[in-house]
């Protein structure tokens, strides 16, 4: 393992730097006295940076004075408070921790959503202020005869719907584009989703491309039986657009466990009885936040070990060599004959004869690329190869069955074989 020394700007989930100093170098910057010295003296040996929970900006400024930077690590599967794309084009790599934390967002975004429409916490403060002794709580709205529209169909939009169909909800979605292998209907464009459906469900990326697309002509198409939740970024949704529908019976109800300025909460949302209002708590679960944190460190793990990121974010893909950037850039190109560079040209086979999901990354394609080469150099027959390839295209990236697995066998044994 070559020293990494790691970065970590500004305090967050104390799993993360707890996790990180057992097996790296970590320094915390929040606690130097003078960061900015601290950051003229230190900064050229710093090689990662680890972002423990979206708090402070990882912007192009900070990465500048950290000439040597080559990979910034992400707690959580939002990073918008990182500039990604400055990142990606000058050789460094971003990661974020999905799938871990899916189940435990979906199930706090279904629990909003039977909150909003049931009006459970206002149920609640009834009984407790002694409500109950005078009369029963009015009746509510139901989730019968009801569809849910999901603006991001990724990994936690895939979680909420399985969770919806078994409420016996109506699924539908929207997003960049239709998805090949999903059987819900798709709107290409999310005003016409919300004309379609009363439970808009917010699960898309934040950013400068979503900032405020749930605005007031969205909230006016989803009508006055209408339910806004929003578990992914205060950022998408127009907040005082939300207000007004809220007040004006635009529409009926919302639950909201994000903010536009977190943890900051207008007084106006706060004011009104027909918004359910939580505190950012997702995934906050001690086992699923652990997970989380244990992604970030592996990520740095595998870099400190000259492997493949296992989550890189689709700005910074992983093109099978480290430090692209200035210099570096000639020794890629040097290493084109290398174990690494056989195994990315395998990955890209993959991804010319496979229709992969939005949501696949090259962490897990090299993952899989690397197997492949390790059994044909084991000599393993093409049935065996045609079958590991199959299951993988069948149970863990769950593609439509087709012949692309042989496809690519074929193509990776000729490719192998000859630099062998």
């Amino acid at each position: 393992m070559k020293p990494l020394d790691v970065l970590m700007p500004a305090a967050g989930m104390g799993v993360v730097a707890d996790l990180i100093v057992e097996r790296l170098p970590l320094h915390r910057l929040w606690l130097e006295p003078d960061p900015e010295a601290w950051l003229a003296k230190h900064g050229p040996a710093i090689r990662a940076i680890a972002s423990a929970g979206g708090h402070g900006r990882i912007d192009e400024a900070l990465m500048r004075r950290l000439p040597k930077l080559e990979i910034v690590a992400s707690f959580g599967v939002g990073y918008d408070h990182i500039d990604a794309r400055w990142a990606g084009e000058n050789g460094i790599i971003v990661t974020h921790t999905p799938g871990v934390l899916d189940d435990e967002v979906a199930d706090v975004a279904m629990g909003l959503t039977i909150m909003a429409v049931r009006r459970l916490p206002q149920a609640e403060r009834y009984l407790r202020a002694g409500q109950w002794l005078k009369a029963s709580f009015p009746l509510t709205a139901s989730l019968r005869g009801r569809t849910m529209g999901i603006l991001g169909l990724g990994r936690i939009g895939k979680a909420i719907a399985h969770r919806a169909e078994a409420f016996g909800l109506s699924v539908v979605y929207h997003g960049r584009h239709a998805q090949p292998d999903v059987s819900y209907r798709f709107y290409p464009t999310l005003t016409g989703m919300a004309e379609a459906c009363d439970i808009l469900m917010v699960t898309a990326p934040g950013g400068s491309e979503t900032r405020h697309i749930v605005n007031a002509e969205v909230l006016r198409a989803l009508g006055p039986d209408g339910v806004l939740v929003n578990i992914a970024r205060g950022s998408l949704v127009d907040e005082q657009a939300v207000i007004e529908a809220l007040r004006s019976g635009a529409i009926l109800a919302a639950g909201l466990d994000v903010f536009d300025n977190e943890p900051k909460v207008p007084t106006a949302l706060i004011a009104l009885d027909n918004v359910v209002l939580l505190p950012h708590v997702g995934s906050a679960s001690v086992k699923t936040r652990h997970a989380m944190a244990q992604c970030l460190l592996d990520n740095l793990l595998a870099w400190s070990e000259d492997k493949p990121p296992l989550t890189p974010v689709r700005e910074t893909p992983w093109r099978g060599a480290w430090g692209a950037t200035g210099a570096r850039r000639s020794a890629i190109a040097a290493a084109a004959e290398d174990k690494t560079a056989r195994i990315s040209a395998v990955v890209d086979i993959m991804k010319d004869l496979w229709d992969l999901p939005a949501d696949c990354n090259e962490g897990e394609l090299f993952a899989y690329a690397e197997q492949l080469r390790d059994r044909i150099l084991a000599g393993e027959s093409r049935d065996g190869l045609y079958a590991f390839l199959a299951n993988v295209q069948g149970k863990s990236l769950e593609i439509p069955a087709s012949d692309a697995s042989r496809a690519i066998v074929d193509r990776s044994l000729d490719l192998i074989g000859a630099s062998m």
